[in-house]
């Protein structure tokens, strides 16, 4: 899972846009414009129901300057990093210090933050733009690339990785550690702070400590730096202190682009 969010341009709402079709259908969810097809239409005749859609789409995708209306859109996070960065701010304050990305940040793929608040948003986004504090990080690497696979606040309890077929992958401060569901209890199956990777078979994976030489096979990989894992792949925890600011650097600089798009075109920014 992964977040984005994009404002909604002006160019419907100053008359700088082609008549879309279908305007009689033509409804907004707070100023994004979308066609609501009746279900009787529907039911009546589901081929042409499916080409107004089409028409509609692709009279939003060229209807002005600006690709499917969007003023700006920008990806910024995943599931891990979102998490990241909700736990340094509650670390810096919270509510009290940042009220608005404490309520307004995306748990879902939806939802908006209302226009009135993007100032503030802004001026949020811009001190922790200047917070050169040092944070305790505890960093899954994939060694032979570098590529960091997730990380995590040294003082978290846990980060969720990922999760499959009853197995969970995780790192806290004691390293990296599979969990598998055993009668509804998950139960450590492994744990490790440099490990090997290998691929058995397309459903079969073998972890193995490189100090303790222990090992636990199951049905799931880690991420590696290929789509699919064809060979072995080393992978390393560790800890390291970092600058708040240039850590979450990839989440601030876009949420401060779309704040700023807000602010200017009194749109709310949509959460996607």
């Amino acid at each position: 899972m992964s977040y984005g969010a994009y404002v909604i341009c002006n160019c419907f709402k100053n008359g700088k846009t082609k008549e879309p079709p279908h305007k009689e259908f033509l409804r907004f969810d707070i100023d994004d414009p979308y066609l609501d097809i009746p279900d009787d239409l529907w039911e009546k005749d589901e081929n042409k129901a499916y080409q107004m859609e089409a028409e509609f789409y692709e009279w939003k995708q060229t209807a002005c300057e600006h690709e499917e209306m969007e003023l700006i859109y920008e990806n910024f996070s995943n599931i891990s990093g979102m998490a990241a960065f909700r736990d340094i701010i509650n670390k810096l304050g919270g509510i009290e210090n940042f009220p608005i990305l404490t309520k307004y940040l995306p748990k879902t793929n939806d939802g908006i933050l209302p226009a009135k608040f993007a100032q503030q948003a802004l001026n949020e986004l811009l001190l922790l733009e200047k917070e050169f504090t040092l944070e305790e990080k505890v960093e899954l690497i994939e060694k032979s690339t570098g590529i960091k696979i997730a990380s995590t606040n040294k003082n978290s309890d846990w980060l969720f990785v990922f999760a499959k077929n009853d197995f969970t992958f995780g790192i806290d401060r004691n390293g990296f550690f599979i969990q598998k569901i055993i009668k509804g209890i998950p139960t450590f199956m492994f744990r490790s702070v440099n490990f090997i990777q290998k691929t058995i078979s397309q459903t079969s994976y073998k972890f193995t400590d490189i100090k303790s030489g222990k090992s636990f096979e199951c049905s799931i990989e880690l991420y590696s730096n290929v789509e699919e894992a064809t060979k072995d792949y080393e992978f390393e925890v560790i800890n390291k202190k970092v600058v708040i600011a240039n850590e979450y650097e990839y989440i601030i600089k876009p949420l401060i682009k779309v704040m700023k798009a807000s602010v200017n075109s009194g749109n709310p920014v949509h959460w996607s």
